[in-house]
């Protein structure tokens, strides 16, 4: 996978997330004592991607000793997508959190949907960016549009699922890349699609000769063993003894 920097020593982070969510949505939004309205508009979320088979996870569903920082970043890294959330009576320093955590999401490339109020002012780097409006009056026109938005992932599902056959089958594989296009895939909809695709690549990293000594070859290599792993456990407990067999390791 692309290289990630903490954002607290610019340190290279060589360790994925401590698990991985497929069909899961990481949530900005504010915590703590939230206004009605983002109250609301977070419970609408969450019900609507409940119907689509997806899970909203924020960062009040995990506790630990990791700097705050660095598990937001986690979260992010280990789900699909984001969805943030704000109103025009959301604080002024959780908007500043949320965008911040708008650029981790920016950084790690996750699909992006963004849900304010009615009354709600985007900042002016959102202004050119589409949103969902959710209006307590009329719900149900929310409901539509998000459902819409969902819709959309498919999309980006289907290009995931493209570029991977793309890379697999090009006469000169960039295999980081094409990882990285099972672990995107992968934690959108949970397929084993992805991960017979990362098996693949791994098929393809194994081939290189054992007498060329390369750190980056080596740290692929077990990126790609370490995703199988944590895919398949996510995907349902699967027997992963016989994963670390099939992967040679």
């Amino acid at each position: 996978m692309p290289l990630v920097f903490s954002p607290l020593s610019e340190a290279v982070l060589d360790q994925p997330p401590k698990k991985l969510l497929p069909k899961h949505a990481f949530i900005m939004r504010q915590l703590g004592t939230p206004p009605e309205i983002d109250i609301a508009i977070n419970a609408a979320v969450i019900d609507g991607l409940q119907q689509r088979g997806y899970v909203g996870t924020d960062a009040t569903t995990t506790t630990g000793g990791k700097d705050y920082l660095e598990r937001i970043l986690g979260l992010i890294r280990a789900t699909g997508f984001t969805v943030a959330i704000f109103s025009e009576q959301t604080r002024i320093t959780a908007m500043a959190n949320i965008a911040l955590e708008l650029g981790f999401a920016a950084m790690c490339g996750k699909p992006l949907i963004i849900v304010k109020s009615k009354e709600g002012t985007a900042p002016s780097d959102l202004k050119r960016t589409d949103w969902i409006e959710y209006d307590p009056e009329n719900v149900p026109a929310f409901n539509i549009s998000f459902s819409r938005a969902l819709d959309e992932l498919a999309t980006f599902h289907q290009f995931e699922k493209h570029l991977l056959q793309v890379a697999l089958e090009a006469r000169s594989t960039d295999c980081a890349i094409a990882l990285e296009r099972c672990n995107k895939g992968f934690l959108l909809t949970g397929d084993d699609e992805f991960i017979a695709g990362a098996e693949a690549v791994l098929e393809k990293v194994n081939g290189i000769g054992d007498d060329l000594a390369i750190g980056d070859l080596e740290r692929l290599r077990s990126e790609i063993k370490t995703f199988i792993r944590q895919a398949r456990s996510a995907h349902g407990g699967a027997n992963v003894e016989a994963v670390a067999a099939a992967a040679g390791g």
